[in-house]
């Protein structure tokens, strides 16, 4: 006998065998956007088959470009003609046109989270985010959710 739902239409119960893939919680960025409406997913590097989420970055000591995942959660990167300095503060620009991203939020390390859009249109509402800090444990990307979760809470 079908279910009637609160919100409307008839749906029936249905029982499915949870495969081991089905268990698997991937979240893919699989679009993102400087400021300016430019795509930063590039295949100057893959991780797991899937484009890089592909950033300039300047330092101190030079420029060069920083390759990320795009799966949240997911801390593999790879950084390009960029040298390294731990600790350091780094101006996240676009690899295309060198538009800094703009700041979302303090991070609980001292720097800032800077906003990636996952929308050509720059709403702070659909961005992700990543520390300016080498190095910093809060340097994978962390969805809209997590942001405003965080933010929330009090974590920034």
């Amino acid at each position: 006998m079908p279910f009637k739902w609160l919100l409307g239409g008839d749906q029936t119960q249905k029982r499915q065998v949870i495969q081991e893939d089905d268990q698997v919680d991937r979240r893919v960025i699989d679009a993102c956007f400087c400021p300016n409406g430019h795509s930063i997913l590039t295949d100057i590097r893959t991780f797991q088959g899937l484009p890089a989420l592909t950033l300039k970055l300047l330092g101190k000591k030079g420029e060069g470009l920083l390759a990320i995942s795009p799966v949240i959660g997911d801390c593999n990167r790879e950084f390009i003609d960029f040298e390294q300095v731990p600790g350091e503060v780094v101006e996240i620009c676009c690899p295309e046109c060198s538009m800094p991203f703009p700041l979302y939020n303090e991070c609980p390390c001292g720097a800032h989270l800077v906003a990636l859009f996952t929308s050509p249109k720059t709403h702070f509402a659909q961005c992700i985010g990543i520390c300016q800090r080498i190095g910093c444990l809060h340097s994978e990307l962390l969805s809209e959710r997590d942001l405003r979760l965080f933010n929330r809470l009090g974590y920034f």
